[in-house]
């Protein structure tokens, strides 16, 4: 599909131009300017579906073209309604060419033999856009208008990540002007405090998450959530979603039939949303009592403290590398917050049924 309209200008880190010189480029404002068009057009073609939400404490907008975007988006939110009163503070656009029955935005040129999983970033200190070409996926976000922009070539053929945690890489980017932070990582606990369990994949924090669903604990996200570092630091959930490795999930029976169900492709997950059948477990956060790094080990759960260092190790990679590009403030604040909140490591071998006893009893200990 060609597209119409000024290009959006190559996406890469720019320098300074030299003094008399004058960009012959349109500016990433202009080019911003083009997105909203595009979303424009697709909202009057296709219908425009509005849902207000409180993320991360806060009062967000979304506004989808096409019904069926909205519910294939819009999901993972289902826990987090808003009060249709308040100013948003975040207004969040999604369309796609394939539902909506229009022309692609202007999209950045590929440079031939660029790698086909490459992400094309550009940055001028108020616009921030990230391209990936082979998903035909486009985000954007203006720091000064508050407003984020999601195109994708077609809404039926998202990954199954994308429908899991929609919008996270515009949460990266907006979460830190409300002095908050996206982390990778899981959130259960209780109204008067919570864990965030970290690690990278395959180390157990899903299985602890999701295993908690038929205990007292509340669940808060199992792979990306919101945290105030402080100064009482405070946990947000963001998506009612759950991820698992296919091979974990007959270990959880309890759990409600996937809406996307791993069929053997390389780093696919199984994906449940936890409010289909417990929406009473959801919750929109708690304060932070402790940080636990789940490591697949010994027979029965066991937990014991974890130096500040081993736990931002555990905490810091795949947030800093999974999202583009890496906050220069996230690893300060991380190690920041490790000095207000006390950190351990928790074995989880054994029958995944004994997971939520263990928690809570840190949570215990954590809160005396």
């Amino acid at each position: 599909m060609r597209a119409a309209g000024r290009m959006l200008q190559p996406m890469l880190e720019t320098a300074a131009l030299p003094a008399g010189t004058t960009d012959p480029e349109p500016s990433l404002g202009d080019s911003f300017r083009e997105l909203a068009a595009s979303f424009d057009r697709a909202a009057a073609a296709a219908g425009l579906v509005e849902r207000r939400l409180r993320i991360a404490g806060e009062p967000v907008l979304l506004r989808f073209a096409t019904q069926e975007l909205s519910e294939q988006l819009g999901r993972a939110f289902d826990h987090l309604s808003g009060d249709g009163d308040e100013e948003p503070v975040l207004t969040l656009h999604a369309w796609d060419a394939e539902q909506s029955g229009t022309a692609a935005p202007p999209l950045p040129p590929v440079e031939e033999g660029r790698p086909r999983g490459a992400t094309l970033f550009s940055d001028d200190g108020v616009h921030r856009l990230a391209f990936r070409p082979a998903l035909g996926r486009l985000s954007a976000f203006d720091r000064e208008g508050k407003t984020g922009w999601f195109w994708c070539r077609s809404g039926r053929e998202l990954p199954f990540w994308e429908r899991a945690v929609p919008f996270h890489q515009v949460l990266h980017w907006w979460l830190p002007t409300r002095g908050k932070l996206l982390v990778h990582a899981a959130a259960v606990g209780r109204t008067s405090g919570g864990l965030l369990l970290v690690g990278s994949g395959g180390s157990g924090k899903s299985t602890c998450a999701l295993s908690s669903l038929e205990s007292p604990l509340l669940y808060a996200g199992d792979d990306y959530v919101a945290v105030d570092p402080g100064p009482t630091p405070h946990v947000f959930s963001l998506y009612c979603s759950g991820k698992l490795e296919p091979s974990h999930v007959q270990a959880l029976p309890h759990l409600p039939p996937p809406t996307f169900a791993a069929e053997g492709t390389l780093e696919e997950k199984t994906v449940f949303y936890v409010s289909d059948r417990f929406g009473e477990r959801m919750c929109e956060g708690f304060p932070l009592a402790a940080i636990v790094a789940p490591r697949i080990h010994g027979t029965n759960p066991d937990f014991a403290p974890l130096g500040a260092a081993e736990a931002l190790a555990a905490l810091a990679p795949s947030t800093l590398f999974q999202l583009v590009p890496a906050n220069r403030q996230a690893l300060a604040t991380m190690a920041g917050l490790l000095r207000r909140v006390p950190a351990y490591k928790l074995d989880v071998g054994g029958p995944s049924e004994l997971l939520p006893g263990a928690l809570e009893r840190l949570l215990d200990e954590v809160r005396h």
